[in-house]
């Protein structure tokens, strides 16, 4: 019995241990503070948003992030609460209908750009 234990609380350590490696691999895209604290601003990161859908309380926008040179992350914004990241050129994001947010995106050697977004 004592064994079965110890091999459980041995597997429940090392799941926890592998989670929280894996939390910290995407971080950087979780920040709660503007990507312009670490990344320049600059015009040559573009930001497209296009809506896909929408119900009575939400609305889904498709991404597309292009221009410069580089990794790219995004995120999505409520005040300094970051709702929705991704790092890939493309992706989409749910959010509340009429609240303001702010969309950030990054291109790791050229900069950051932001765009306003009222849900609709």
């Amino acid at each position: 019995m004592r064994r079965k234990i110890a091999v459980a609380l041995l597997i429940l350590t090392l799941g926890a241990t592998f989670v929280g490696a894996t939390s910290t691999a995407t971080a950087q895209a979780r920040k709660s503070k503007t990507c312009s604290k670490c990344h320049k601003k600059t015009t040559k990161v573009k930001i497209k948003l296009t809506r896909s859908s929408s119900t009575t309380t939400t609305a889904t926008y498709k991404i597309k992030v292009t221009g410069g040179k580089g990794k790219v992350g995004w995120a999505v914004l409520k005040g300094k609460k970051n709702v929705k990241y991704g790092k890939a050129s493309t992706g989409t994001f749910t959010v509340k209908k009429n609240v303001a947010y702010k969309v950030w995106a990054v291109k790791k050697k050229t900069g950051s750009r932001s765009r306003s977004l009222k849900a609709r």
